[in-house]
């Protein structure tokens, strides 16, 4: 059974829940996920709902295969407008917190409203109900995950804020089970303002696939191949930081917040390998989420490793591992943090303020920095409001703000890659690189159903909106089918066709490859549409889009946005402003905007 069909409604307002019949042409057309969630915003929320307003909606769904037998299942999306950017934002998490929604009766969240006083919410099988979260004040995610772990039993499943969610920061994020970070962040703030403190859930109800003998079968392939396949016995080793190195081939990792060609000790995948044991999602054959066993701390992952070590200049392992272990434990995205950080820090270097004393490497500056923020005091006052807000403070600082869309961008230097500039410029949720996951530019080999390795190299041009193009329709079916994107795209170990195969055994109908894609560039569409209401321009800060590296092997290297985006317009369907057409509308079954049958008012 692919659906429950049905979803849990919690309004603060009135410290109540109830539950309502998720529309079925939703289903239909967005299926589960992040599909779910972008067409449930598109439909059901009038493009006018201020960010901070109670009316804003915090959604979170697992995907469609969430509950089910299979492995790499049990993650979930958070989508919201953010109040970082203004505009939508999706935040991912892995674990096991959506599949217990799923098997506690529900395809998805929607939570309104703003209580009087901090409250958190237990699902229980089907059953809801809010109490008081008082107790839980000043707790950071592991020691709330522990707590109502203890309260509500070691089956649970919490999701949380930490002190950074208190503080009510606009890059404060969820944390799954006191181990996973929901990024990028925007959604926790949102969650914080509604003085929802957690969400525990049971579920105990294994969802069954339509046709299960044929559904465990389809990943008897996947499995075979994870076994075998070089990268993903690398991915299983390292994670995301295998590619550290890998970026770093192609001169993507810059120091000193972009300005130097290379950091002045570079980071790199060896020093984050010691004794460790794995973190992993329940079952999966491939897991990529490690703690050491001396410290029990998390290995970091490449936002860390790049965002504090290179970006910020810090050249101790240990001081990284350290300041990825504050974010986790505050609840703070520490892509956002490191990004803040780095832009504050040349800040200072230009004598735009006195104020601070932080310094390019300075460990300890730095630890107490992440401290400052997740209390909003001394120097985490200002670094709390995150560098698009800071941008606007001190004059001039817009040019070197590592922004697409008021986000902070991924770690790695988009001048080194064209396509993932051009992902990184016209994201919807701004420049994250999780939208898509191209990671296929830093791979000497990729894999064989993408068709060639003539035009993958960063540097090269013609055909890189081609490239994206599929990697953000199969990147949205494998997050509305619920399948790990870190499985599938961080490590490519499934393909489009395995991908449909698995989900015509679960729905119990046939799904293609191409239905599958129809499905992913609708989502897509609807994100771009939301994202164009609320502000959405396709650029990047002026240092990424206009100022090459001196030196190095990205050397004279810029994006050719323009040039790009022609060709990523046209083959979307969209017009020469990037506007999706009516005509490209009405192929897709999207409703134009101005006409949503389903809005409420």
């Amino acid at each position: 059974m692919a659906f429950i069909g049905r979803a849990l409604r919690i309004n603060l307002d009135t410290a109540s829940t109830s539950t309502f019949d998720i529309p079925s042409p939703i289903r239909e057309l967005y299926l589960g996920g992040r599909g779910l969630t972008a067409g449930l915003m598109y439909h059901f929320v009038p493009p006018d709902t201020a960010v901070r307003s109670p009316d804003n909606p915090l959604l979170l769904a697992p995907g469609v295969l969430a509950g089910t037998p299979a492995y790499a299942t049990g993650g979930f999306v958070a989508t919201t407008r953010s109040p970082l950017t203004g505009n939508l934002i999706h935040s991912w998490a892995v674990g096991d917190w959506g599949a217990a929604l799923k098997r506690a009766g529900f395809d998805a969240i929607w939570v309104v409203g703003q209580a009087t006083a901090w409250l958190y919410a237990v699902i229980d099988n089907g059953q809801a109900e809010l109490y008081p979260a008082n107790h839980l004040n000043g707790l950071d995610t592991q020691q709330i995950n522990d707590a109502l772990m203890a309260e509500h039993g070691a089956d649970a499943r919490v999701l949380t804020l930490g002190q950074a969610g208190e503080k009510m920061l606009p890059y404060a994020a969820l944390v799954s089970e006191g181990r996973y970070l929901a990024e990028p962040a925007g959604t926790g703030m949102v969650m914080a303002l509604k003085r929802l403190k957690a969400i525990v859930v049971r579920g105990t109800r294994m969802v069954k696939p339509a046709d299960t003998a044929n559904f465990l079968s389809s990943f008897k392939p996947i499995t075979e191949r994870i076994d075998r396949d070089p990268l993903a016995t690398a991915i299983r080793d390292y994670g995301s930081s295998y590619y550290v190195d890998l970026a770093a081939n192609h001169g993507a990792i810059t120091g000193r917040n972009g300005q130097d060609p290379e950091p002045s000790v570079m980071p790199t995948t060896g020093d984050y390998a010691g004794e460790i044991y794995d973190r992993g999602c329940p079952r999966c054959p491939l897991p990529c989420y490690h703690d050491f066993a001396t410290t029990n701390q998390p290995r970091p992952e490449i936002e860390a490793i790049v965002g504090f070590g290179a970006r910020c200049g810090l050249q101790s392992p240990a001081a990284i591992i350290e300041a990825n272990q504050r974010c986790l434990r505050y609840g703070l995205d520490p892509n956002a943090t490191a990004n803040a950080i780095a832009f504050l820090m040349e800040c200072r270097q230009r004598e735009l303020t006195r104020q601070y004393d932080l310094q390019w490497g300075d460990e300890a500056a730095i630890l107490a920095a992440i401290d400052a923020i997740a209390t909003k005091q001394g120097i985490g006052g200002l670094l709390s409001l995150g560098v698009y807000e800071m941008s606007q403070v001190f004059y001039g600082s817009d040019q070197f703000a590592p922004l697409a869309n008021n986000l902070t961008i991924s770690p790695l230097d988009p001048r080194a890659a064209q396509g993932w500039a051009l992902h990184l410029a016209t994201s919807s949720i701004g420049g994250d690189a999780r939208g898509a996951m191209p990671w296929y530019e830093w791979l000497d080999t990729i894999p064989q159903w993408l068709k060639g390795n003539d035009d993958h190299q960063p540097s090269v041009v013609n055909g890189k909106p081609e490239r994206l193009i599929w990697h953000e329709r199969f990147v949205a079916g494998l997050d509305s089918a619920g399948i790990c994107r870190r499985l599938a795209a961080l490590a490519y170990q499934i393909t489009p066709k395995e991908l449909a195969t698995i989900l015509s055994a679960d729905i119990g109908k046939s799904v293609s490859p191409t239905d599958l894609a129809k499905v992913g560039e609708r989502i897509i569409t609807v994100e771009r549409l939301l994202a164009l209401q609320w502000g959405h321009s396709d650029d990047l800060s002026t240092r990424w889009q206009q100022q090459p590296l001196t030196s190095g092997i990205a050397a004279n290297q810029i994006p050719t946005l323009d040039t790009l985006l022609t060709k990523y317009y046209a083959l979307h369907g969209w017009d020469s402003d990037g506007i999706p057409t009516n005509a490209r509308l009405a192929e897709l079954s999207i409703p134009e905007p101005d006409s949503r049958p389903w809005v409420t008012e």
